[in-house]
């Protein structure tokens, strides 16, 4: 397991999920599930051949964003394109489209989505020549299934920012994802906000996640949640070769009091 979403769905927490080998493997070997946070329970099981996903929850229908899988005879490792959605009211029927297509040249990876006071925003970690690997670009959508790219809106095309979390709050678009610092070698959960998804600021309070006792060299790949007063946290540990972990921290107060806090 890797990327990971926390929701809150009819009142209760639950989980969606992404697994996939270490390296490798066919498209039988990478798939979603959504799991019941309190015992485990697997809820749902869907889109083989996908993952890098992101999940929000809406009037009790779930929207999963996952990126698909290319398997190439004779290349070794996988590549990724397009980003499809899934959706679903009862998480047993599953409906789906692609809903961002990769341009020329170009690889999307790991998606995050979010209410935005005039519909709904993406942000794309991708690929692409133009660009340092990785850079981060946006879309937009009234509806969650249709979506159009947001000119000019390009995030660090100058350096490495992978594993978006976007979020709307406090009057700013908020966005989590992950600094690779060179020296030493060590990939760090950053901050940044935004008013127009163009111009950005940073945190003063960076990292806000840095990688500590057993946790390697890495966090990356931040999703959170607020549920019942406060805010769930789930990350990623490892050595970004070999071996990967989740944990989860807990911010103890909203996630408006989370976002101030960090521009404090």
């Amino acid at each position: 397991m890797m990327e990971c979403t926390p929701l809150v769905y009819r009142g209760r927490p639950i989980r969606m999920e992404c697994l996939r080998p270490g390296s490798g493997g066919g498209a039988e070997d990478y798939r979603i599930q959504i799991k019941n946070v309190a015992d485990g329970a697997i809820l749902a099981e869907l889109a083989q051949g996908y993952g890098l996903a992101s999940a929000i929850s809406v009037d009790d229908r779930i929207f999963v964003y996952a990126s698909r899988a290319i398997f190439t005879p004779g290349r070794p490792g996988n590549g990724w394109n397009d980003v499809t959605v899934f959706w679903s009211d009862d998480l047993r029927t599953w409906n789906q489209q692609v809903a961002v297509p990769h341009a020329p040249e170009e690889t999307i990876l790991n998606t995050s989505v979010c209410p935005s006071p005039d519909g709904y925003v993406m942000a794309c970690e991708i690929t692409h020549p133009a660009y340092v690997p990785f850079t981060i670009t946006f879309a937009r959508s009234a509806n969650l299934l249709d979506w159009s790219r947001v000119p000019d809106a390009v995030f660090a095309p100058d350096r490495y920012a992978a594993c978006p979390c976007l979020r709307y709050s406090n009057g700013f678009y908020q966005m989590l994802y992950l600094e690779h610092r060179p020296d030493p070698r060590r990939f760090e959960t950053y901050l940044a906000r935004s008013s127009d998804l163009k111009q950005w600021d940073l945190s003063p309070r960076n990292p806000i996640l840095a990688a500590d006792g057993d946790e390697g060299c890495n966090n990356s790949d931040p999703d959170l949640v607020e549920y019942d007063g406060k805010v769930y946290l789930y990350y990623a540990t490892g050595d970004q070769l070999t071996w990967g972990n989740l944990q989860r921290a807990v911010f103890h107060g909203s996630l408006s009091e989370f976002y101030r806090w960090a521009f404090g």
